[in-house]
């Protein structure tokens, strides 16, 4: 997530310049136009529902989040649950977190997104118990959704219940368990729902995603409209691929959750059951008889799928239906037949009791799976808790029934609890750092909580009274006492108590003065929970000690400011007298939704079903009819309890706030439509709650933290002070900005009046912090440096020295292998020379040589010394011809002179040698290098038979046929090169300066075909050598040569069938026709 500049606005509503409802609005719309739907009063976290996905979230985000203070990243949801998790964790405090705001405005959203942070940054360890939990804490969020939510005006997903979730962590901070709380299910909408709205999710799930044979085993059929009680909303459907797409992810969370496939079968047997039960309609007959046969079903195939699908006889749910049994004073049973409007009574009542039961088994049966297993706290260490609420806010509408009243009770006894703990703590906290404590003048609801639940005389008190009262007690007669118990209560007035206001019915409306701030009511009857929640509620005010303790500041330090004749006006508004809202209620329905009775017949037919699934959602069915038991508990009583249980449990933790805006009314993405915000703005006190804040303190630091974010802003604190104590480096730095006048120093905190302060001392920072970098960027980079220059320093070393292991090692291996190299006749000869390091590859290169050397010289030590001109002669060819031809007479004696020898020359030896006697005293050469005969080719393409001598100084072209006569002559320093090919054959061709180059092969040798052209590459080179001048010897199989000036090639045609080499002259080029047999 990118940082925020100025042109997102501020961050926190606290700095605002101005607070006013106009600079409010401003902020909050220039933030949502550029997508930063999250923006802080002090700790509270303001969201505005943004309609679209945001690249907000995921696991980028939440590494961002993970283990950060709230100031030190934008505001986000997982900033909140990180300072929740972190407060849990580090001080072992039981922690919360309430989300509240209307429907629509994204509560939901918002608790899926915490409990994703929490499951994301536990469990470092994977265990697999604590991957169990999360699972599971996960994937009630969706199972709850479907059976608790429901689509209205306001929101497609808007959840009908108040949940408070408690997931209770390891003392490493790992989640080994949970519970859900739910409350005041509106169980009311499973029978009728306003236009435009529709019945809980799971009904059309089922419908849409069963599978067709499903359907047929549950009879029912995949249109809603078919129902009565799905017939509302049958329009407002989804898509069927949406529909069955949520059914298929509900099914896969009740089976990671732990559901069994029976008790997932048993669930759609139930709700399959309630859509039958809404269709049954009674007709009453005139036949004359018993007073049962007066009313019959309609349809009575529909109490056949009924008990199938209840698991109970069909007898039994008719005479449920038709009839109602109770027992006399004597124990004597009696039965009495139903009236039509008393069995749809009875009809609709027991679908909301089946529905409720369900919906509670779901909760309880996940709860069973959440529960913690085998902790003990000797063994294992406390457990904390994290809580999570999401609960409807204060609902005001022109028309409000006991709904309202029980929601506006909850808002109320939620105050309550911030006034009686935020007070404490404020007044401990003062006293704890050395401040002086003034009384507080604040309104005090608890007048108005008792006018709701003061035993004897409360509104709920009266309300059970009359429920209980034998004989017909009406909704007139209920009001009536109201009145007389409540006629000089200040906050309670009724038309009958004040005749002149028209605005109430006499004998249907009274008017309870509650808390909030100002209102305007709109909404229908049984509107959606949630709505409009309560500005200033307990739910955000109660526990936001660090944050909202600042508000009370202005009456307990002397010499305030002008922000507190702010918060006086705006404590002002709230009292009684300044004319607080009236919220009017009508008492019509309240005595039947306060009793919510059903049949014990209903509750004996479901207990004593053969499902064990619905049997088990039905305990107190069990009671024999006979048995005299309490009367059970009141609606009224029953959510009155909860709430006393939940304000007890808030109580105990540290809790945390989100308080959720909708931007429109159309659910349209990235339009704010000002007016609705600004209603929600006011409802929820937003902009008081700045104003209180802004009164106070606007901060409140610790001096350690305090020091550390704002030390470089002081020569004296930067980079560690040499003060007595953190408390007097705070107060050097303020002097130094000239700022003590607007703080107030406490024993461990420091206490920051105005925002501008905070501005002063951020834009003294915001200088310092480039040039700060810039430092740590230099030291670091210095750093950086030495640690490498020592790291190549230790790396080298270990180089040196592992070179030096691998050098010994690999010259012990050389010695060892080459221990035997000195004996003869080999000399080592066989030996595998060992693969050396990459280092020692030119060394061993080395020794190789120095050792092919030193072997030579052992073998050549020993040859004879009338052998080593022919020796060296081979070294010569050997060297020149460079393996390009292979065979060149290596493995045998070189002659030399074969002209000479009997062997080779028999006939004409003698002549040879006058010849040679002769040439020696005329060209007066040293030795003889090579003789032998030939035959040649011209540039006049004939080829004759002659004779090759080469001495030391000249080339002779013989005669043979005329006693050798010298035919031609070339001085050998003329002689440039030679030209061999790469075969068997003898040709040769001799390359001389500026004379024409001879074409030879060498023939007539014994034996026949000898190879002796490497004997006369090897003697000539081996001349050449010795003389310090170069010889270039080229092997080639096609032969360039000059003659004349002219170009020609010369090459060999091995043929078989020739007796003796000839040449062959075709088109300017030479062929030797060589014998290859």
């Amino acid at each position: 997530m990118d940082e925020e500049g100025p042109e997102c606005g501020k961050p926190d509503f606290v700095l605002l310049d101005q607070v006013t409802m106009e600079d409010f609005m401003e902020n909050l719309k220039l933030r949502f136009e550029k997508g930063r739907i999250y923006t802080y009063i002090g700790e509270v976290l303001v969201s505005v529902n943004p309609y679209q996905e945001l690249p907000l979230y995921g696991p980028e985000a939440i590494a961002k989040y993970q283990g950060r203070e709230l100031y030190e990243r934008p505001p986000h949801l997982y900033a909140v649950a990180n300072a929740a998790y972190r407060a849990m964790k580090r001080r072992s405090r039981d922690t919360c977190i309430v989300i509240s705001g209307e429907s629509g405005a994204g509560k939901t959203e918002a608790s899926k997104h915490i409990m994703q942070y929490i499951a994301a940054v536990t469990n470092p360890s994977q265990r697999a118990e604590v991957d169990r939990v999360k699972d599971v804490l996960l994937k009630s969020t969706c199972v709850l959704e479907a059976f608790g939510n429901a689509r209205t005006n306001r929101n497609h997903n808007s959840s009908r219940f108040g949940k408070y979730m408690d997931i209770n962590f390891d003392f490493k901070g790992d989640p080994i368990g949970g519970h859900i709380h739910s409350y005041l299910l509106e169980k009311s909408r499973v029978l009728k729902q306003h236009v435009g709205e529709r019945n809980f999710h799971a009904f059309y799930q089922v419908l849409r995603g069963c599978e067709d044979e499903e359907l047929q085993n549950l009879h029912l059929q995949r249109n809603p409209a078919v129902y009565n009680f799905t017939r509302q909303g049958a329009g407002l459907n989804a898509l069927e691929s949406d529909e069955r797409s949520h059914y298929l992810a509900v099914m896969e969370a009740m089976r990671v959750i732990g559901f069994s496939a029976e008790e997932v079968r048993s669930v759609r047997r139930v709700l399959a059951a309630i859509l039958h039960l809404g269709n049954i309609e009674f007709v009453e007959t005139e036949a004359a008889g018993l007073e049962q046969g007066h009313l019959e079903v309609a349809e009575e195939r529909l109490v056949d799928h009924v008990a199938e699908l209840t698991a109970t006889p069909r007898e039994l749910v008719l005479r449920c239906l038709l009839s109602r049994t109770v027992a006399s004073g004597g124990r004597e049973l009696i039965e009495k037949g139903h009236t039509a409007a008393e069995a749809s009574y009875a009809r609709d009542a027991c679908a909301k009791a089946v529905y409720q039961r369900l919906f509670e088994w779901v909760v309880s049966r996940i709860n069973i799976v959440m529960e913690t297993r085998g902790r003990d706290p000797r063994r294992d260490g406390k457990d904390t808790v994290i809580g999570v609420l999401d609960i409807y806010g204060f609902e005001v509408f022109p028309v409000n029934s006991f709904e309202q009243l029980c929601i506006n009770y909850c808002n109320e006894k939620l105050q309550q609890l911030f006034i009686q703990l935020i007070l404490k703590q404020e007044q401990e906290e003062y006293q704890r750092e050395g401040i002086t404590w003034q009384s507080v003048d604040y309104f005090n609801n608890a007048t108005i909580v008792e006018l709701v639940e003061r035993p004897h005389r409360g509104v709920l008190a009266v309300l059970d009274e009359a429920c209980s009262a034998a004989g017909t007690i009406t909704d007139r007669i209920f009001l009536q006492s109201l009145d007389t118990h409540h006629r000089h209560h200040p906050h309670y007035t009724s038309r009958q108590l004040c005749p002149t206001d028209k605005t109430m019915e006499f004998g249907r409306d009274f008017r309870i003065k509650h808390y909030a701030g100002d209102v305007t009511t709109s909404g229908e009857n049984s509107a959606p929970r949630g709505q409009t929640p309560c500005p200033e509620s307990a739910q955000e005010l109660q526990g936001v000690a660090r944050c909202w303790h600042r508000a009370f500041s202005p009456f307990v330090i002397k010499g305030q400011d002008k922000d507190s004749e702010v918060l006086s006006a705006a404590q002002s508004k709230q009292s009684p007298a300044s004319g607080v809202p009236e919220t009017q209620y009508s008492v019509e329905g309240f005595i039947d939704k306060n009793r919510d009775h059903l049949f014990q017949d209903f509750k004996r037919l479901m207990y004593n079903s053969s499902d064990p699934t619905l049997r088990a959602m039905w305990p107190d069915g069990q009671q024999d009819i006979t048995e005299v038991t309490k009367r059970p508990l009141t609606a009224g009583t029953l959510f009155k309890n909860s709430m006393v249980a939940l304000v007890e449990n808030l109580a105990s933790k540290e809790p945390f706030y989100v308080r959720c805006i909708k931007p429109n009314e159309d659910k349209v993405a990235a339009r704010l439509d000002e007016d609705h915000c600004r209603h929600q703005v006011s409802y929820l006190g937003l902009l008081e709650n700045v104003r209180v804040r802004r009164a106070g303190f606007a901060s409140r630091q610790p001096y350690p933290r305090f020091l550390l974010r704002y030390k470089m802003t002081c020569e004296y604190t930067w980079p560690n002070h040499l003060l007595g104590s953190d408390k007097a480096a705070v107060s050097a730095l303020l002097e130094q900005h000239r700022l003590q006048g607007d703080v107030a120093f406490g024993h461990t905190k420091l206490f920051i009046r105005s925002p501008q302060t905070l501005v002063t001392l951020e834009q003294s920072r915001a200088r310092l912090i480039p040039i700060i970098v810039l430092l740590l960027q230099k030291a670091w980079r210095g750093t950086l440096a030495r640690r490498r220059c020592r790291r190549l320093r230790a790396i080298y070393t270990i180089m040196r020295w592992f070179r030096r292991h691998k050098v010994r090692a690999h010259l012990a291996e050389l010695q060892r292998r080459f221990q035997v190299a000195r004996q003869p006749p080999l000399y080592g000869r066989d030996l595998v020379w060992p693969p050396p390091p990459a280092v020692l590859q030119p060394f061993q290169d080395t020794c190789q040589a120095l050792f092919c050397r030193w072997r030579a010289r052992q073998l050549v030590k020993n040859i004879p010394p009338s052998d080593m001109a022919q020796i060296k002669a081979k070294v010569a060819a050997m060297t020149v011809l460079q393996e390009l031809r292979q065979d060149w007479g290596c493995r045998r004696a070189w002659v030399r002179d074969y002209l000479s020898s009997a062997i080779d020359n028999p006939t004409a030896s003698g002549l040879f040698a006058e010849r040679l006697k002769a040439l020696r005293e005329k060209d007066s050469f040293g030795a003889v290098l090579f003789s032998s005969h030939v035959r040649k080719v011209n540039r006049f393409n004939k080829s004759r038979d002659r004779a090759l001598l080469l001495t030391d100084r000249h080339v002779y072209k013989l005669d043979p046929g005329r006693q050798y006569r010298v035919m031609r002559a070339v001085p050998l320093e003329a002689v440039t090169g030679l030209s061999v090919t790469s075969g068997r054959d003898q040709l040769v061709v001799l390359h001389a300066r500026g004379q024409d180059d001879l074409v030879v092969c060498l023939h007539r040798c014994r034996p026949p075909l000898d190879n002796r052209v490497g004997e006369l590459v090897g003697v000539l080179a081996e001349h050449c050598q010795g003389k310090g001048r170069a010889l270039e010897v080229r092997v080639s199989d096609c032969i360039p040569l000059s003659q004349r000036g002219a170009r020609r090639l010369v090459s060999v045609e091995p043929k078989p069938e020739q007796p003796e080499p000839d040449f062959r002259c075709s088109r300017g080029a030479f062929t030797l026709l060589w014998p290859s047999g």
